[in-house]
């Protein structure tokens, strides 16, 4: 739940403007210090949180932190399945109306007062109850009817419907520390909250969160319900740019990168003592286009133009996804036109019956010619005195973005459309295009849930708010329709009917067009640590090295 939210288990492609170097000197600790000292191991990445707060989190990595430190009633596990995470077994009745389920024993928060099934069942209601201020996960309480605690050790979902995603539901409702969350009883003190104490019941427990300089240091939880981890301490480390995140994986100043940039893969590759996991993911990069309708409060700033839909036509002809894959992420990706990938579920919801827009810059500009764009004295289309001229905005974090920006300078140029690119730090990213609407395109990308659920929840029009998911601003009535539909079918094929539908509708409309799906790249020194996942031999893991199912396994090599 990018960029933005990749979720917990899944790996974000995420890459770095090569400059300096890292935004602070790596903290000074190694699995080799001493035999008898503490265990750190030490995670570099380029993006850093930019919340604790899982009501308002919205990048990646303050995903991954809530992945280490929370807890929900069940997760997914490394092949997928659903595994019990809280919960110790569950079990749902003959109509799939109420769902039981049973916790394990001696569970404790991180400050020791024993979790009850309370604290689980206040956590969901809590969710359920704050719609606005919980935008970001209610949708994972659509259809529910009540949360109960019968006594410590048993909570119980009641549904208005079957629901057939149940395990992946729950598993994205965090159990939350009351005290903190209780008192904040407006939208406005939840917003505010930095959660900067964050206190869960994970295999590992905040010590430091230094936002400024990037760095996250996360205890080993002694009392892990499910088997204390065997290293003492996760360090997780921004880097200003990629360059410097890499030289620091060669000479050992961190022992796992996060997400390996495409352009150093090779490089990386060659590093002794250094595995590297190549595995396709959920995850997709996209050109935004603000589609957001003009009547809306507060009204968008984007360029008229772009709410007509052959604009947003021609725009997706010009773009040559194969270029995009070959020379920016340097063949480590394939062409994508679907916010639903293939490689998610093993394609089982990915429509098979939609053929992407070829690139064709001749039949672009004649796209154009015929809905009345005509050149200006500049060679730019107008029609009506609006002229195609567009901010084109992208992460700043990123190494492949400013390249696809310059490429498409040149696609849509050779049509008539101007784009100014600007690269953008990721935390005005996110306040301009959630809610807001005061962008024209934007070059950004999604992570993946194990399920289809979410990601169709970004094209909500309820979504459309400050703190709500959406970035385009698309509102269709019938595909908000389609996707309560689609919650509420209990039968996988019917399920999967619906969600084709919604696929064409996006497909039709083009909020997003949609460049590649990329590879998961991530790498860890292996004369540091060992007992990684072996993504060789086992290529379909959707569990990344920086997630709870990872580290609480992983050991130093003495």
């Amino acid at each position: 739940m990018l960029k933005r939210t990749l979720l917990l288990t899944l790996v974000l492609a995420l890459a770095a403007t090569a400059c300096a170097g890292p935004a602070t000197p790596a903290p000074e600790a190694s699995a080799t210090d001493t035999p008898a000292g503490p265990v750190s191991l030490r995670v570099g990445w380029i993006d850093r949180p930019d919340t604790l707060n899982p009501a308002y989190a919205f990048l990646a990595v303050s995903y991954v932190i809530f992945d280490l430190v929370y807890s929900s009633l069940v997760k997914e596990g490394p092949d997928g399945q659903y595994v019990g995470d809280l919960a110790q077994t569950w079990t749902h009745s003959d109509d799939g109306l109420t769902w039981t389920f049973t916790l394990k024993d001696g569970i404790r928060w991180h400050n020791g007062a024993p979790l009850t099934a309370g604290d689980v069942a206040w956590s969901i209601n809590e969710i359920m109850g704050d719609p606005e201020g919980w935008a970001t996960l209610v949708n994972y309480t659509n259809g529910f009817k009540a949360v109960t605690a019968p006594d410590d050790k048993t909570v119980q979902i009641t549904l208005e419907y079957p629901i057939g995603n149940m395990e992946y539901r729950v598993s994205f409702l965090y159990a939350l520390w009351r005290a903190d969350f209780e008192p904040l009883d407006t939208v406005e003190a939840l917003q505010n909250f930095t959660n900067d104490k964050l206190i869960g019941t994970g295999a590992f427990k905040l010590n430091v969160y230094d936002k400024d300089r990037g760095v996250v240091i996360l205890d080993r939880n002694p009392d892990f319900y499910d088997g204390a981890p065997k290293i003492d301490q996760v360090i997780l480390q921004s880097f200003d740019n990629s360059d410097a995140m890499v030289q620091a994986l060669k000479v050992g100043d961190v022992d796992v990168l996060y997400s390996v940039p495409n352009s150093a893969f090779e490089t990386v590759k060659g590093f002794a003592n250094v595995v590297v996991a190549q595995t396709p993911s959920r995850s997709f990069d996209e050109l935004i286009i603000n589609v957001a309708r003009e009547d809306r409060d507060p009204a968008p700033t984007a360029n008229p133009a772009l709410r007509d839909p052959q604009v947003r036509l021609a725009l997706a002809t010009a773009i040559n996804k194969q270029d995009l894959v070959d020379v920016v992420l340097q063949g480590l990706g394939r062409p994508a036109w679907s916010i639903v990938a293939p490689s998610l579920a093993g394609g089982f919801w990915h429509n098979p019956n939609i053929q992407d827009h070829a690139f064709d810059l001749e039949k672009a500009a004649q796209i154009l010619e015929d809905a009345g764009y005509t050149p200006g004295a500049d060679g730019v289309r107008e029609k009506d005195g609006v002229r195609l001229e567009f901010r084109l905005q992208f992460d700043a974090d990123s190494a492949e973005y400013p390249r696809i920006a310059d490429l498409m300078v040149d696609w849509f140029g050779q049509i008539g459309v101007k784009v100014n690119p600007e690269a953008t730090d990721s935390d005005t990213l996110t306040s301009l295009t959630t809610g807001i609407g005061d962008f024209d395109l934007v070059i950004w990308g999604w992570g993946g849930d194990p399920d289809p659920d979410f990601i169709l929840s970004i094209m909500l029009c309820e979504q459309f708010e400050v703190g709500g998911w959406s970035d385009s601003g698309y509102c269709n009535p019938e595909y908000d329709q389609l996707y309560l539909d689609q919650q509420q079918a209990s039968d996988p094929a019917q399920r999967q009917a619906i969600i084709y539908k919604m696929q064409a509708l996006l497909f039709r409309d083009l909020p997003y067009i949609v460049l590649y799906n990329y590879d998961s790249l991530e790498a860890y020194r292996s004369d540091r640590f060992r007992n990684f996942p072996d993504y060789i031999a086992n290529p379909s893991l959707t569990v990344s090295m920086v997630s709870s199912f990872s580290l609480q396994k992983v050991e130093p090599v003495r």
